[in-house]
C-alpha cells in the first residue's frame, strides 16, 4: 500500500504514548485556530464520487502523522491527496463487498481503548480531543483489516509462487557490491538536473569507452562519501542498508554492469556493481515480505485506475505544485 500508513496505528500510539494534556495540546496545534468551529470542522474540501472529505479528516490525518504547524499550509494538499486515495478504497472494497467484520474492528478499538486506560487516559476524551468520533475510528481500522481479505482473496499461492520467482534476487538473501557516482544538480531547477544527467552520460561513455576506469571517475567527480574509496559503498541487500532507488537499480544489473544515469534524493547517480552473492532463502522463510510487497504494489495499482474514472470535484482552490519530481 504506497505511502499508506495505517492511520489509527498512529492515533493508538499518540493515545498510548502521550498523557491527556499533552495528546490534547497536540491536536489543538493540528486542528488549526483554538475555538474551531463545528461548521469549519466539517467544511467539505473535496467531494470523492460523492462522497465527503471535510476538514475535520484532514486534521486527524495532520496530527496523526505529526506535520508541524508551520508545515501544514504547504503540505496540505499532499495530505488531501491521500484522503482522495482513502475514500477510492472504501468505495473499491465495498463494491466487492470485502469488509471488516464487527468482531475484528472491536477488537482492534478495545485493544487500543485499554491500552490508553493502561496509561491513565480517558479514551472517550483523548479521541474527542483529536477529532475522532467513534466511527471515523471504527472507518479507519476498517480499511486495512478489508485490504488484507481482498489480498487473501485476490493473491492465491500460485500467483505468490510466480511474484517471487520474478524477483528473488529481491528476496532470498542475494546481496550485490556496488560503487556509485552522485552528482548534486546546483539548484532544484530542471535545467540543473539535466545538466547533472549531461554529466553522467558523458562520465558513462568515457568509462564504457575505456577512457577512464569507474574508480578514476568517481574520484574526480563523485560528491558522494565513497568517492575517498573510489566509489565502492560495499555490498548490501535489496532491502535494509542501501536507499530503495540506488538498490532497485543495482540488482537489476549484472557483474560489470554500469546503470543509466537515475534520479535518487541526493542527486544523479551512476552505479557499476562489482560483485553479487546468491541468497538461498525460501518463499516460505520470507513470505510476509513477498505478500507485503505484492500488497503494496497492488494497491498503488488500483488506487491509479480508479483515478481515471473518479469523479474528484476540489471545493477549495488549488496550491500551486511546489513539490519535486517523485524519485520512487
Amino acid at each position: 500500500m504506497t505511502r499508506y500508513v495505517h492511520t489509527a496505528a498512529l492515533v493508538a500510539l499518540a493515545i498510548v504514548s502521550n498523557g491527556p494534556q499533552a495528546t490534547a495540546q497536540t491536536a489543538k496545534k493540528a486542528s488549526g485556530t483554538k475555538g474551531e468551529s463545528g461548521a469549519s470542522r466539517e467544511a467539505v474540501l473535496v467531494l470523492v464520487n460523492g462522497k465527503k472529505v471535510t476538514n475535520a479528516d484532514l486534521n486527524r490525518l495532520l496530527m496523526t502523522r505529526h506535520v508541524p504547524e508551520e508545515k501544514r499550509e504547504a503540505e496540505r494538499d499532499r495530505f488531501i491527496e491521500q484522503l482522495i486515495d482513502t475514500r477510492l478504497m472504501q468505495q473499491f472494497l465495498e463494491s466487492r463487498e470485502t469488509r471488516a467484520s464487527k468482531k475484528e474492528i472491536d477488537e482492534q478499538v478495545n485493544r487500543i481503548r485499554d491500552a490508553a486506560k493502561q496509561r491513565g487516559s480517558d479514551p472517550d476524551k483523548v479521541l474527542a480531543e483529536l477529532g475522532y468520533t467513534q466511527q471515523a475510528l471504527r472507518d479507519e481500522f476498517a480499511l486495512p483489516i478489508a485490504w488484507k481479505h481482498h489480498i487473501d482473496r485476490a493473491v492465491p499461492n500460485e500467483r505468490l509462487k510466480a511474484y517471487f520467482e520474478a524477483h528473488r534476487a529481491e528476496f532470498d538473501g542475494t546481496k550485490v557490491r556496488a560503487s556509485r557516482i552522485l552528482v548534486k544538480p546546483a539548484s532544484g531547477d530542471d535545467a540543473d538536473w539535466q545538466a547533472a544527467t549531461d554529466r553522467l552520460d558523458e562520465l558513462r561513455k568515457e568509462i564504457v569507452g575505456k577512457k577512464l576506469t569507474f574508480e578514476v571517475a568517481a574520484r574526480k567527480n563523485s560528491q558522494a562519501p565513497s568517492k575517498e574509496q573510489g566509489g565502492d559503498v560495499g555490498e548490501f541487500p535489496y532491502s535494509g542498508k542501501m536507499f530503495a532507488q540506488f538498490s532497485r537499480e543495482a540488482f537489476k544489473l549484472e557483474v560489470g554492469e554500469i546503470s543509466q544515469p537515475f534520479r535518487t534524493p541526493y542527486g544523479m547517480e551512476l552505479c557499476l556493481v562489482t560483485d553479487r552473492t546468491p541468497g538461498d532463502l525460501s518463499l516460505e522463510d520470507v513470505r510476509d515480505d513477498v505478500v507485503a510487497r505484492l500488497s503494496q504494489e497492488m494497491w498503488k495499482q488500483t488506487i491509479a485506475d480508479l483515478r481515471k474514472e473518479a469523479k474528484i470535484e476540489w471545493k477549495i482552490e488549488r496550491q500551486a505544485n511546489r513539490q519535486a519530481p517523485s524519485v520512487e
